[in-house]
């Protein structure tokens, strides 16, 4: 669950819809990838794990929300995790990888040593080299195509994420796979400090601009148990979103 701001409350924006624009960022993509439906689809799916959970979420005691994707304990983070790439499986082995190896990425980069070696991240990053390995071999997949199209899940994830949590008014990312083995450092910013335009430098899709929507629930009130706050949660009004992207 993402949390963004807003004049009224909060409002909640499911993981898979944060995965839904990182796919159609990944579908109006300008820079060639291969293979293009696996790599779509696992950036549309590579929340897949959180889908049930966003469904009927926990509460977070400390804030009377829904846990945030960033609030959440560990156990329970690592159990979503862990059940993702074999849900994304009966869809395709490729997607499955690369969901797989962005989630493990995702640990690995973030957490320092000691949180990599205790319980029970050691185990889940363990059970995923396994899977991962059983796939690479069944797949017989070119590294460095994978490392390429982890490489841009994790850009399109992060690119959606600025945009669905509007925390900070610009932000990189660096080695992104652009054309012919080259890589660049993309810029996100929002343009006069409005949280629905933003623009990305160098600009990496096919079109002039880009806009796309995204739905959340809104939350005026804070909850002292779950199930009050599940109830606000079912009653609670719709939002649209709409972003622009452009390159000005």
């Amino acid at each position: 669950m993402i949390h963004r701001p807003d004049p009224d409350g909060t409002l909640l924006i499911g993981q898979p819809a944060h995965a839904w624009i990182s796919g159609r960022m990944a579908r109006a993509w300008k820079w060639p990838f291969q293979p293009w439906e696996d790599v779509c689809l696992a950036a549309e799916q590579h929340d897949i794990g959180m889908a049930a959970w966003d469904a009927r979420p926990e509460l977070d005691p400390a804030t009377g929300l829904p846990y945030s994707f960033t609030s959440m304990p560990r156990a329970m983070h690592v159990g979503l995790w862990s059940e993702a790439a074999r849900l994304l499986l009966p869809q395709g082995r490729y997607p499955a990888l690369l969901v797989s190896l962005h989630g493990t990425g995702l640990y690995e980069r973030y957490l320092p040593a000691d949180q990599l070696a205790a319980e029970p991240t050691r185990s889940y990053l363990a059970g995923e080299r396994e899977f991962q390995s059983s796939l690479r071999r069944s797949l017989d997949a070119e590294p460095a195509e994978v490392d390429d199209a982890v490489a841009l899940v994790r850009c399109w994830d992060w690119m959606s994420l600025f945009l669905c949590t509007a925390e900070s008014d610009r932000s990189t990312m660096e080695a992104v796979p652009s054309c012919e083995g080259e890589q660049v450092t993309l810029e996100m910013a929002w343009i006069d400090g409005d949280p629905a335009r933003v623009r990305v430098d160098p600009w990496p899709f096919l079109e002039p601009s880009l806009t796309l929507t995204v739905e959340g629930r809104l939350l005026a009130g804070r909850y002292d148990d779950r199930e009050s706050m599940l109830r606000a949660l079912d009653a609670s009004p719709w939002r649209t979103i709409t972003l622009r992207l452009s390159q000005l």
